[in-house]
């Protein structure tokens, strides 16, 4: 049974009731086509850093303003007059509020924004040409549908039937005055103490308040074949469509690098609604079993053979040495010298958080964990604020900074920094647990919370039903995580659904367990949905 994706119960489109008002800017459309701006009627912007370079401009008509004013004894202009001035002069847009980075955590951040600020003008940059939408159907609900033209409608089913469309919102709703959104751009600086985005076709932004919402790139690795339409990563959209249009005729070979989350979800989505289309899978990873850095490894163990039963041929413990091409396909050569022929090689060894988008002003980045380091308000400068995957924060009930990659933490830091950004009031910590979930098997499906690494003493109660053979041992179960100091820091309900709520007070209560067997009935087997 596939998770819920939690989604707005208003959506967005319920602000945009736009008659009558014009945008506190006076915009009217960013020009998504501006290659270049002119500074001083000559030199090309692209050509420029960003740094400073408001300062400098800002300093240039100040010189020649006081000139006339010493002419013609007229009033100096203020800070903020010379400012506007010079952003009209040298085509500068301004927004109340920008967000780098068109995913998860920018639109919840929108939703709070548009909640709280009714005079907000909005610009959302992504690399992406899709307008935010939910990443987790990518590898779970999308490959269960039937329609053969599902990359064109992206519409699925969530685990009770409810039908639901990948994006958010349709992407009519990012065009009008309060909210833009610009595709296919990327940030290549953000100058924080001038509010200043400079993007990579040359067009500078400026902004009352920024959100870097930028999340991850996927890992990649270099091999002999540099053949990009065989050998992909898979994280977007358009990763989904020329990975489906390549297999949906059937008949094909494709090898998954990575026994996590991404290339294990992947794996059974593949192998269970195209397996009878003559689409054969291998998965290669390093770990003794899928999700090592997760389960116990009994578990661990018993999951990858639950895909091998789907006709997966599992290859663990291997490492890819390297990939050739051969005859119009692919060759994996494995550590251990054995190869095999693949039409299709996905990359799914994880993210890397993108910090790149700042490089004139120093922000700092946790050398442990990767990403941005924020306050407990998700600040990392004044105005500036960062949220989902690329964030390091402070996690209150653990006690320790941490960095984290699932769609609810996505979601719940892009509420709380939207919030923060555009509240009147004192900003809201972040205290919240994120939960985590997947789905590989009918017999492998999870929620989860807190801290669940397998590196961690683990204790696990079993659900034992009357009746049942040695096969269904492990049909729902309780695994719970502990610290050095025997408190619970991590639950995991294996089959076991709607009782994250219970197992956040439980890790909450930082209580120290005596005796293992308390655990025994700390949250229960009852049926809740």
């Amino acid at each position: 049974m596939f998770r819920n994706i939690i989604k707005l119960n208003r959506g967005l489109s319920r602000y945009y009731s736009t008659a009558g008002r014009r945008s506190s800017n006076g915009n009217k459309g960013f020009s998504f086509n501006s290659n270049s701006v002119k500074v001083g009627g000559a030199i090309a912007l692209s050509a420029l850093t960003i740094t400073g370079l408001s300062t400098v401009l800002l300093e240039q008509e100040k010189k020649e303003e006081q000139v006339e004013v010493n002419a013609t004894e007229e009033p100096k202009k203020s800070e903020k007059e010379y400012k506007k001035a010079m952003d009209t002069d040298y085509d500068i847009e301004s927004f109340k509020y920008v967000i780098i980075g068109g995913g998860t955590a920018a639109y919840y951040a929108v939703d709070k924004i548009l909640e709280n600020d009714k005079e907000a003008t909005i610009l959302i940059i992504s690399k992406e040409r899709d307008v935010p939408y939910q990443r987790p159907p990518l590898t779970k609900n999308l490959w269960q549908t039937k329609d053969d033209n599902v990359v064109n409608t992206l519409s699925f089913s969530d685990w009770s039937g409810k039908q639901q469309n990948l994006l958010y919102e349709p992407e009519s709703v990012y065009g009008s005055e309060i909210l833009q959104f610009v595709k296919t751009r990327s940030v290549i600086d953000l100058h924080i103490d001038e509010k200043l985005v400079l993007l990579n076709d040359g067009k500078l932004i400026r902004y009352d308040k920024c959100l870097i919402a930028t999340g991850g790139e996927p890992r990649n690795f270099k091999f002999t074949s540099t053949d990009k339409e065989k050998i992909t990563t898979y994280r977007t959209v358009e990763d989904f469509k020329n990975l489906y249009n390549f297999i949906k005729d059937g008949n094909k070979h494709v090898t998954i690098l990575g026994g996590g989350f991404l290339g294990s979800e992947l794996t059974c989505s593949l192998g269970l609604n195209f397996g009878e289309k003559g689409i054969k899978l291998a998965q290669v990873f390093p770990e003794n079993g899928v999700y090592a850095n997760l389960f116990p490894e009994y578990l661990s163990n018993y999951a990858t053979e639950e895909i091998s039963k789907i006709g997966v041929d599992v290859k663990t413990k291997r490492l890819v040495k390297d990939i050739t091409d051969n005859n119009g396909r692919l060759t994996v050569l494995l550590d251990d010298g054995s190869s095999f022929d693949t039409d299709h090689v996905v990359v799914a060894a994880g993210i890397i958080p993108n910090t790149d988008v700042v490089k004139s002003t120093t922000l700092e980045i946790d050398q442990v964990n990767g990403g941005y380091v924020v306050n407990p308000e998700l600040q990392a400068r004044t105005d500036l604020f960062v949220a989902g995957d690329v964030a390091s924060y402070y996690d209150f009930s653990l006690g320790v900074r941490r960095r984290v990659e699932h769609h609810d933490h996505a979601r719940a830091t892009g509420e709380l920094a939207g919030n923060n950004m555009s509240t009147k009031t004192t900003p809201n910590p972040y205290t919240y647990q994120p939960f985590f979930w997947s789905d590989l098997t009918p017999g492998v499906g999870f929620e989860a919370v807190g801290n669940t690494s397998a590196k961690l003493k683990t204790f696990s109660v079993w659900e034992k039903k009357e009746g049942e053979n040695e096969e269904q041992k492990y049909n729902k179960g309780n695994i719970y995580y502990l610290n050095d100091k025997n408190q619970v820091v991590g639950v995991l309900c294996y089959g076991n659904y709607g009782k994250m709520d219970t197992a956040r007070r439980l890790i909450l209560k930082k209580r120290v367990i005596q005796d293992l067997n308390e655990l025994q009935h700390a949250i229960d087997f009852d049926e809740h949905h």
